[in-house]
């Protein structure tokens, strides 16, 4: 076997790519690190830049950790000396320092390796596949680069160094906050060789093509304030006197016709700066506040006149959508009884203001410097606390989609993320873009448009059709699996403002969905700004005038109404995210059956920190609870980008504690988050946490926030809570109690009673429960019990259990107060078994199996009374040598590591439940092929004869005796595929659209294709719902044309897998393929020639 290479070379990463172990493993888009083992991952062709020894005298290093981060450990850090200038995934910092303090970091506890941080972590994976392919630049039109610099870096030693580097030529400085990059155009012929150089040098901090930018075009009241159109529409927030009156909305965009009626003012005039040096440009002076729609115009474009204009149009159908209002029948904001003509000239917050920038159509402010960054300060120093963007980059040109380009973190994204970190009270939208139909769904959606922390809006079609998703909106996730977009707003079709004196015209795109939306938290702000909360009657004394960007995008998702209609997927999702807009479902009016609870955090939480919020409610109404904060910026080509995690923990009046979850081996392919009450797969990617149910119970719920991982804290959060809850100023009390109890019959069982007091209930309660099985017993301790806040606490113990039969057993806790006379009650489950499981019988691999996959499912026969199986992998009939020993919930497992390529393996499996362990038992053996794999998640273009092909070329000999083919990929209509395998001359069809008429519904592909195999692809596939697998995990299946084909040929040269997808709406990816040979002679092990083992 070859010497192991600890520089892996790959076509392309991303967060799938990724170790498991976030303990060892250092993670950007462009390189992954892994300091457990030495193993380095990198793009070609940056292998030198991924060389530990090559650098390890640089100040630029990594202190890595082996988990969270709190303030102890960063005061360790600091404590060596050692000055912090980002933070880097998975629990690292990177540092300025000396090679030399790496022994004392390394003596830090906790931390798992110091060392230099390798300029491979800085490069934009775009680079490397204009690098391969040569064709990136060409196609998506990339002209420049941008260079970032670290905190404290010499910039004009860099500048020498860039103009120094072939074919590099400087155009821009560009400043952003505290950050700066360079711009510059670069030569195709020079680009490697200067990349190379300034990635190298410590000052610099990422290096990335400018993905050109570009506008993002392609009855909004009623539908987002009630989704109600009949008898006549409803705008029950127009109804309450709240029409976006005091509040400014910030517009980036190409500019603005004035004169147009909707925006007019015969008498005033707005304040202007006229400036074409985008970053530098200074704010206005003094905003005109008196001026009807436009206190401040900020004319960014270079365009001669010094006066407002628009040139394209799309700027001024923007703003018509934001905040235009109609003359012919004004808004009143000093009364406020008018609330405006419901025209098409009126936008969804018609008393709102507007700050505008004015770039031009060309993007002339963006192309000079201009930034995210920039633009959101100068909005907010001219008074907008909402900063409306539709435009965006990504990897689409005129024609489509640009092949081999990745939206990644990028500068702009990282822009965006700090204003809203900076200016914690405002909340900046973006568009998601319009590459929906263009590109493969998943991580379409475009830069900016990607931040964490940005509200990013999909377009939903227009009105009465709001239920479905306009087909050119663009889908997530993004690049590390972050869900995206996190809203819609109508944006097909939509009538606005246009060029003329009093005209309208009709836009479409992601363009039009987000000034909806800005429009539409204008009227959140409004609701907030005049004292409706809590009561949901405007109380001046109640106002909250600056409420943070992340209050006002919680309030909106956590009434946000799912979508079922054509596009629109799942919620969460990565079309619909968290749904669309319904105003009337997040903001509470007296009288409203379902109300509002929200928290602006002060002061936020470090690592380790918790707050407890506890409301009650009522059933009858769905209660959602929203987390949302604004997290720090991070890294460019962070992946993933979180830096600070925090976590919503929803405890039920049961006991049970719901959260945030990612599916299992989470991926692009595989994003969409979930809510349940299991200890594993928590949220560590997003931004927004929701936890939602339709049909609560009655109770006392605790909101528990706590701080996960906060290396960059302390980071504060916004929380809100819709449904039936209980507001009231009475003392009362509530009960919790611990869900259940799991207990082998004669073993008692235990409960964690708690009694709550609420506005100040001191009165004892004394608990009682009832449902007990047969003749066990209950005792509480003490008893009874003084409610307190946080709750005080009591223990219920269940005895005398030896003759409950197996079964589950639904217990009520009582509690009473005398005085005054209250009862309530919580409900728990006790789960009694009589004995140990027995023995169970094992499905596959069968016994004595052979050439079976590394990466086998494993399955078995249900046991009666298991609460959890125990799966033993071994490579000895008497299990000394184990490989894999886990615990499991279902019966079925695929082992997280792969096996050995040509091994005999033993498993056995036992039953597990409070009683102990059960029988064993009986022992399979099978062996493992000769197995050569590739794992490169990529996605499968929807309804595109092109299809998507991936290769592998071998360089190891000998000839084909016998070929079997491993496939696991996802998609959910596997009736549109087609699939083949070629090599050379010789292609071979494994099926094609199987499922006759209509296509086989089922989902998702994990089996090995077999030309001994007794089902076939073609007539076997499964169709169903909910969803329903189309092809057994880890099944035998024939293919159309036989594998045979290949018999005689040599192994080695290229093999192509082919997948196309011939309808839409439907997509997935390609997990992993691998082939498994019998050759003659027996070969040694298979060697990829870009640099992989074949196992």
């Amino acid at each position: 076997m070859r010497k192991l290479l600890f520089v892996c070379i790959s076509v392309s990463l991303s967060l799938s790519a990724q170790a498991n172990d976030e303990r060892c493993v250092v993670s950007f888009a462009g390189a992954q690190q892994d300091v457990c083992s030495g193993k380095v991952s990198v793009a070609e062709p940056f292998a030198p830049l991924a060389q530990l020894e090559s650098f390890k005298d640089s100040n630029l290093r990594l202190i890595k950790f082996d988990g969270p981060i709190d303030d102890a450990r960063r005061a360790a850090v600091e404590a060596i000396g050692a000055r912090i200038v980002d933070y880097a995934p998975n629990y690292a910092y990177v540092v300025r320092m000396s090679s030399a303090q790496d022994g004392r970091a390394r003596a830090i506890p906790g931390v798992v390796w110091s060392g230099p941080f390798l300029p491979a972590f800085k490069i934009d994976p775009n680079i490397a596949a204009e690098l391969r392919d040569g064709k990136l630049v060409r196609d998506a039109g990339i002209t420049e680069l941008s260079i970032s610099l670290h905190p404290g870096a010499d910039r004009g030693a860099i500048q020498q160094l860039a103009s120094r580097a072939p074919g590099l030529t400087l155009v821009n400085t560009i400043s952003a906050g505290s950050d700066t990059r360079l711009i510059a155009r670069f030569e195709r012929a020079g680009l490697r060789a200067a990349v190379e150089q300034l990635a190298a040098d410590p000052g610099v901090s990422a290096i990335g093509f400018r993905l050109p930018k570009r506008l993002l075009n392609s009855q909004a009241d009623w539908l987002h304030q009630s989704n109600v159109n009949t008898p006549s529409p409803l705008r029950p927030v127009f109804a309450h006197g709240l029409y976006g009156c005091g509040q400014t909305v910030g517009v980036l965009d190409s500019g603005l016709f004035i004169g147009n009626c909707a925006f007019n003012d015969t008498t005033q005039t707005p304040a202007i700066s006229d400036c074409a040096t985008g970053s530098t440009c200074p704010p206005v002076t003094a905003p005109n506040l008196a001026h009807r729609k436009v206190p401040a115009y900020y004319k960014w474009s270079g365009d001669a006149g010094g006066a407002p204009a628009d040139e394209h149009g799309h700027g001024t159908h923007v703003v018509g959508s934001v905040a235009g209002n109609n003359p012919a029948n004004a808004v009143d904001c000093t009364s406020f009884t008018t609330e405006g003509g419901n025209t098409d000239l009126d936008g969804t917050a018609p008393g709102a203001k507007i700050v505008m920038q004015e770039m031009g159509g060309d993007l002339a402010y963006l192309g000079a410097s201009g930034n995210p960054y920039h633009a959101g300060d100068m909005a907010y120093t001219s008074g907008a606390r909402l900063h409306s963007n539709s435009w965006g980059g990504g990897c689409v040109n005129l024609f489509g989609c640009v092949a081999g380009c990745t939206v990644t973190y990028d500068a702009e994204a990282r822009d965006a993320d700090n204003i809203m970190r900076d200016r914690p009270d405002l909340l900046v939208l973006f568009a998601a873009g319009n590459a929906g139909t263009a590109c493969p769904a998943g991580n379409n959606v475009g830069s900016p448009g990607n931040a964490k922390s940005v509200m990013t809006i999909g377009a939903s079609l227009r009105g009465t059709a709001a239920n479905g998703m306009a087909g050119f909106s663009s889908r997530g996730p993004t690049l590390d699996a972050r869900t995206k977009p996190d809203i819609t707003a109508q944006g097909d079709s939509i009538m606005s403002a246009q060029r003329d004196a009093c005209g309208t015209r009709s836009e479409s795109g992601t363009s039009m969905a987000t000034p909806t939306a800005a429009g539409l938290a204008a009227l959140v702000r409004d609701y907030l700004a005049r004292g409706f909360y809590p009561s949901g009657a405007r109380n001046p004394a109640d106002a909250i005038a600056n409420p943070s960007g992340a209050l006002v995008k919680a309030i909106m998702i956590s009434g946000a109404a799912s979508m079922s209609g054509t596009g629109a997927g799942t919620v969460p999702g990565q079309s619909q995210g968290w749904g669309r807009i319904l105003l009337d479902n997040s903001l509470y009016f007296n009288g409203d059956t379902s109300r509002l609870y929200i928290h602006d955090a002060p002061t936020g939480l470090a690592t380790g920190g918790l707050d407890v919020h506890t409301i009650v409610i009522t059933a009858g109404q769905p209660f959602n609870a929203t987390l949302a904060w604004s997290d720090a910026a991070a890294a460019i080509g962070a992946s993933p980008a979180l830096v600070n995690s925090l976590r919503l923990e929803v405890v039920a009046p049961n006991g049970d504690v719901w959260t945030q979850k990612l599916p299992a081996g989470v991926s692009p392919a595989n994003a969409n988050p979930v809510q349940d009450t299991t200890t594993a797969n928590y949220d560590n990617l997003n931004t927004v946490q929701r936890i939602s149910f339709t049909a609560p119970a009655t109770g006392a719920y605790q909101l528990r926030v706590r701080g996960i991982n906060v290396p960059q804290g302390p980071q504060k959060y916004a929380l809100a809570a819709t449904g039936a809850l209980v507001v009231g100023t009475d003392p009362d009390f509530a009960l919790q109690t611990s869900p259940s109890a799991n207990i082998c019959a004669g073993s008692p069982a235990s409960y964690s009673i708690g009694v709550q007091s609420l506005n100040g209930f001191t009165s004892p309660v004394t608990l009682s429960v009832t449902g007990l099985p047969g003749s066990s017993t209950g005792t509480f301790t003490p008893n009874p019990v003084t409610p307190a806040q946080p709750p005080a606490a009591s223990q219920l113990a269940v005895g005398n259990t030896t003759s409950v039969a197996s079964g589950n057993y639904n217990l009520v806790i009582q509690g009473n107060s005398a005085s005054p006379p209250l009862q309530h009650t919580a409900s728990a489950t006790l789960n009694v078994v009589a004995a140990a499981p027995v023995a169970g019988s094992l499905t596959a691999p069968a016994n004595n199996a052979t050439g079976q996959a590394t990466s086998p499912a494993f399955s078995w026969a249900a046991i009666a009374d298991a609460g959890s199986y125990r799966i033993q992998i071994a490579t000895d009939a008497g299990f000394a040598t184990l490989v894999d020993n886990q615990v499991v919930n279902a019966t079925t497992y695929t082992p997280a590591t792969a096996l050995n390529p040509d091994t005999t393996y033993y498993w056995r499996v036992y039953g597990l439940n409070a009683c102990g362990q059960g029988t064993v038992s009986a022992v399979f053996q099978f062996r493992t092929a000769n197995e050569i794999c590739r794992a490169p998640g990529v996605a499968i273009p929807d309804n595109n004869t092109t299809g998507v092909t991936d290769s592998q070329t071998l360089v190891t000999t000998g000839t084909l005796t016998g070929l079997r083919l491993g496939i696991q990929l996802t998609h959910t209509y596997v009736g549109d595929l087609t699939l083949t395998l070629s090599k050379g001359a010789t292609t071979v069809a494994l099926m094609q659209r199987p499922g006759g008429n209509g296509g086989c519904s089922g989902n998702d592909m994990n089996l090995t294709v077999d030309d001994a195999a007794t089902l076939t692809l073609e007539t076997n596939c499964t169709s169903g719902t909910n969803p329903a697998q189309a092809y057994t995990v880890g099944g035998n299946y024939k293919p159309d044309s036989p594998l045979s084909a290949f018999a005689g040929q040599d192994l080695s040269g290229t093999w192509s897998l082919k997948a196309v997808d011939s309808a839409n709406q439907d997509t997935g990816n390609i997990v992993r393929w691998c082939l498994l040979p019998n050759t003659a002679p027996p070969q040694p092990d298979a060697i990829f020639d870009d640099g992989f083992d074949g196992n």
